[in-house]
């Protein structure tokens, strides 16, 4: 339900950067430095929220797998726990009539520990988002600039590389 709900507000947010950064074009062709500024710095933190909102969805999907993967392993637990303990218990009963018995079961309840607590205390799981800088602002007015120069582009001829013909002109 909550995955669903951050769905929503990126969707909406990605509509937002959409509109502002177009704006951000149109404010470029034609030369309104001040308010492509002022949208490219809004827009950077559109993207900002963007970024802090896909990490949270990122985040719960993880603890949303990660209590999955404790429940499925439950039931694993609750065999390999009883398990460990027989091993340490047979391993005092062996070790009289076979010397190297106990070291074996010492080690293989230890891995079994070992699992265990690996398994139950992972901590790999970064969710931080990362800083923003403010240059953002500027690399998404560099990027309305390519956009803007491409469509202008368009819209007017490109001029020749060399003249094809030389020049009939008298004053020369």
């Amino acid at each position: 339900m909550q995955i669903s709900k951050l769905d929503g507000m990126l969707s909406s947010l990605d509509s937002r950067n959409e509109k502002l950064f177009h704006r951000i074009v149109e404010a470029t062709q034609q030369h309104d430095t001040h308010t492509a500024k002022s949208l490219s710095k809004e827009l950077a933190e559109v993207r900002k929220v963007r970024r802090v909102l896909g990490n949270a969805r990122m985040a719960i999907e993880q603890i949303e797998l990660r209590l999955t993967t404790f429940h499925d392993l439950g039931d694993t637990v609750v065999t390999v726990m009883p398990t460990i303990g027989l091993m340490k218990n047979m391993k005092t009963s062996l070790a009289k009539f076979m010397p190297g018995a106990d070291q074996e079961l010492s080690n293989m309840a230890e891995m079994l520990g070992g699992l265990m607590t690996e398994t139950f205390h992972s901590t790999d799981s970064s969710f931080g988002a990362e800083a923003v800088i403010d240059s953002d602002a500027e690399k998404i007015l560099q990027e309305a600039s390519a956009v803007a120069e491409q469509q202008s582009g368009d819209k007017f001829p490109s001029i020749p590389d060399q003249v094809s013909q030389p020049s009939q002109s008298r004053f020369m």
